[in-house]
């Protein structure tokens, strides 16, 4: 530090550079952050997010400022990603499963689990038809038997297809709930932290149950993404979360979240 602020005293204009590097943000600078909209009105999966978001954004506030929560047009992960990719909504971030192809496709990631892994234990959803047979499984072998239905493009497909099941992909999220109702596949797999809240607000559809026998358990580590040129965005929520992790907020923001995402 003493050998640089000599140099800056020989020139001037390195000086200004200087003190324009570590001046805080400008008075009055409000962070824009913009998160995915629920993809309808029975959609109880985003609530969490946005309120995790929000706990990072109030810890680094003294520090980086203030901030303003947007909310994008309704849209599935896919075309989330999509307009992350070309940077039309101001530090859009899209929550989603880990994958190296988004880090190698100019995004990076907040460093910090979402959901602490829990979504990737799975109880299922089952048709009417299924409903005695599946409940009668005890092997993966056995379970391989039966369709499963999932998002286009979610993490899943790809995980389940290479451990041998059958699974169709469907563009709508509201849609899988009547389709495995009405049997047209005989799963729908939802993380332990998803499934009740869904099946509340979903209880309009008729048929619509879970299986009680087995859970399905593999890696799911899900994180903020956002376009890589947002760093100073994704830097900030990081060093927000890992600071409520330490002071404990962030498992009762969990606890809190999950309590309302069950009686929505």
């Amino acid at each position: 530090m003493f050998a640089l602020m000599i140099g800056a005293l020989r020139c001037p204009r390195v000086c200004v550079l200087l003190v324009a590097c570590l001046m805080p943000r400008l008075a009055g600078a409000i962070d824009i952050v913009t998160l995915t909209a629920p993809e309808s009105s029975n959609d109880p999966r985003t609530a969490y997010n946005v309120q995790l978001v929000q706990l990072a954004l109030e810890k680094t506030r003294a520090r980086s400022g203030e901030f303003e929560i947007r909310i994008s047009p309704p849209m599935n992960t896919a075309r989330a990603i999509e307009e992350a990719r070309a940077g039309s909504l101001p530090n859009l971030i899209v929550m989603t499963t880990f994958e190296n192809r988004l880090l190698d496709d100019g995004f990076d990631y907040v460093r910090f689990p979402v959901d602490f892994g829990v979504t990737g234990y799975r109880i299922c959803f089952v048709s009417p038809e299924a409903r005695d047979a599946v409940s009668q499984v005890s092997t993966l072998d056995a379970l391989r038997k039966f369709s499963i239905g999932q998002g286009r493009g979610w993490a899943d497909v790809g995980i389940l297809r290479h451990n041998g099941f059958r699974v169709e992909e469907v563009g709508g999220y509201e849609a899988l709930f009547g389709m495995v109702a009405s049997s047209r596949f005989d799963l729908f797999c939802r993380g332990i932290n998803e499934l009740e809240p869904e099946l509340r607000a979903h209880a309009h559809i008729r048929n619509l149950d879970y299986d009680r026998s087995f859970a399905l358990a593999y890696l799911l580590p899900r994180f903020f993404f956002s376009n890589k040129k947002n760093d100073r965005i994704l830097r900030r929520i990081t060093e927000g979360l890992q600071a409520a992790w330490l002071d404990g907020s962030t498992a009762r923001r969990a606890s809190s979240g999950l309590r309302n995402t069950a009686t929505r």
